[in-house]
């Protein structure tokens, strides 16, 4: 299973699908918040993979919840942008949150740089910002999670050619 996890888009939709079209095929996108837009409407409702999106603290709509916790490739993935759990500070409110919910795997955005490790007993990834990056080098970067049939898991991050916006 290979799944395109994205970040702090703010409203640049055409760096959503140009990380879509350079990862393509993918079987789901996971988006960690402040897409800033509808993204059913901005991909479409003809593709063949799954969405799964939170909102972030840029994000208005009633459309997106704040946090999300599902099953994939025999895990349970925590997704939520951060924000409300003080990831500025750390990710040990989000470890917590996501151990408290059964999940495994715990994925937010909110600081616009990437970040992957294991900390409670759960691997945690922020693919960092696609448009807004604030890590060395101000690379715009996403993360592609994979899966195998045995349920391991693999990160790698990722680099979107381009300037960014700051």
């Amino acid at each position: 299973m290979k799944i395109l996890i994205v970040s702090d888009s703010h409203g640049h939709h055409d760096l959503v699908r140009k990380a879509i079209g350079q990862e393509a095929p993918i079987d789901m996108l996971i988006h960690a918040g402040d897409v800033e837009g509808d993204l059913e409407m901005i991909l479409g409702k003809k593709r063949d993979y799954e969405i799964r999106a939170v909102a972030g603290n840029m994000d208005w709509s009633d459309k997106l919840e704040d946090e999300l916790c599902f099953p994939v490739g025999g895990h349970i993935v925590y997704l939520t942008h951060g924000h409300r759990v003080g990831v500025h500070g750390g990710t040990h409110r989000l470890t917590d949150r996501a151990r408290h919910l059964g999940a495994d795997i715990a994925i937010y955005g909110h600081t616009h740089v990437p970040d992957h490790g294991t900390e409670n007993e759960v691997l945690v990834i922020n693919p960092g910002s696609i448009a807004k990056p604030r890590q060395q080098g101000w690379k715009k970067t996403y993360a592609v999670m994979t899966i195998d049939r045995a349920g391991k898991v693999d990160v790698q991050f990722k680099n979107l050619p381009g300037r960014s916006f700051f």
